[in-house]
């Protein structure tokens, strides 16, 4: 638990306050906070209550005449290495009703926007992204990219044999085609937020269909993958793992504790009826989506600004004279102070919706 958060004020009136991210050294120094020796900090948040009790939440959050207060201690935080450990801590603050259902993600980043931290650790701390955990949380952040074989007018089989493995977090597809495969479609799709409630949406963007006769480019795929229930508002890639390959698996739950719940019996269970199990033919690949000199890029999760130059097709040398950086903090942008000498900027890992110009 988190025994180690000490409730300390933390601050100096003298000091500046500041309205950009400052990159010092390793450390990454939100808006708001005086500099990179802020240790410890303690706060009234606008964090919705629950109607349950904060006591396995308390000294990091305590509930104060109806408003909900944190202490952050930076030191407790960097020992925390398991991959999504701070999801999972606000996960558990909605399930013992703490804080009301569906703020857990919004206190995660108000936690971690609250005291400097290397953005690899906040990264660590906010995204249970690792392979060897078998699954990745999805969010507007992300954008997840379906590849599916287009069949021909013929109804035999399309493949003679088909493979699917997983490689960094990336699940390939192999066909040995028969003449029944007329091309390949690849598919994106994002998340939107629902309208009057909490949790998301997936909603397809576009499709390339790649056949003898060339590329089309459409509004839609021609078969949308994901479609889930009205009640579905979260979700998590699942990658399972079987005799026949890799399987993925899309997850969805009514609440963060439903789709929690829900991960951990898909690992045994034959069936679930908020999920989508994608054939084996059809890949499936999450992404992050940046801005980069005003438009849309995808990265893979993990990467860094220098990711996202050279996947922008531009060389690292020459740019940091003229490289801007925006990222997101209490859900508005805002830039990125770096020092022009050396190459830190470049290490700077990406959460998804920061915007780069050069």
């Amino acid at each position: 638990m988190v025994a180690a958060f000490v409730l300390l004020t933390a601050g100096c009136a003298h000091k500046p306050v500041f309205d950009t991210w400052r990159l010092t050294g390793p450390l990454l120094v939100p808006p708001g906070v005086a500099g990179a020796d802020t240790a410890v900090r303690s706060f009234a948040t606008n964090i919705v209550p629950g109607k349950g009790s904060c006591a396995a939440e308390s000294p990091m959050l305590q509930l104060r005449k109806k408003r909900l207060w944190l202490a952050v201690d930076r030191a407790a935080l960097e020992q925390q290495k398991q991959a999504g450990w701070l999801s999972n801590w606000t996960l558990q603050a909605e399930q013992h009703g703490c804080i009301a259902a569906g703020e857990g993600v919004r206190l995660g980043h108000l936690i971690v926007e609250s005291v400097p931290l290397e953005s690899q650790a906040a990264f660590r701390l906010l995204h249970p992204n690792d392979v060897q955990s078998g699954y990745v949380e999805l969010g507007p952040e992300n954008r997840l990219e379906v590849r599916s074989p287009v069949r021909g007018p013929s109804d035999a089989p399309i493949a003679q044999s088909s493979t699917t493995t997983m490689k960094n977090g990336q699940l390939t597809v192999d066909l040995k085609p028969t003449e029944a495969l007329a091309g390949f479609e690849i598919a994106w799709y994002g998340l939107a937020a629902n309208s009057g409630r909490p949790g998301y949406r997936f909603v397809p963007l576009s499709a390339d269909r790649t056949t003898r006769a060339g590329v089309e480019h459409l509004a839609a795929p021609a078969v949308n993958y994901l479609q889930f229930p009205a009640q579905s508002a979260y979700y998590r890639l699942f990658y399972k793992t079987d005799d026949n390959g890799v399987t993925a698996i899309v997850i969805s739950g009514a609440t963060r504790d439903d789709l929690d719940r829900r991960t951990k019996s898909a690992a045994t269970a034959a069936a679930c009826d908020l999920c989508v199990v994608l054939p084996k033919r059809v890949g499936v690949n999450p992404f992050l989506v940046v801005t980069v000199n005003e438009k849309e890029l995808t990265v893979p999760l993990g990467a860094t600004v220098r990711t996202a130059v050279q996947a922008a097709g531009q060389p690292i040398d020459g740019v940091l004279p003229t490289l801007a950086v925006w990222r997101m903090y209490a859900g508005q942008l805002r830039p990125v102070e770096f020092p022009r000498e050396g190459s830190s900027i470049f290490d700077l890992k990406l959460n998804g919706g920061e915007r780069l110009s050069w």
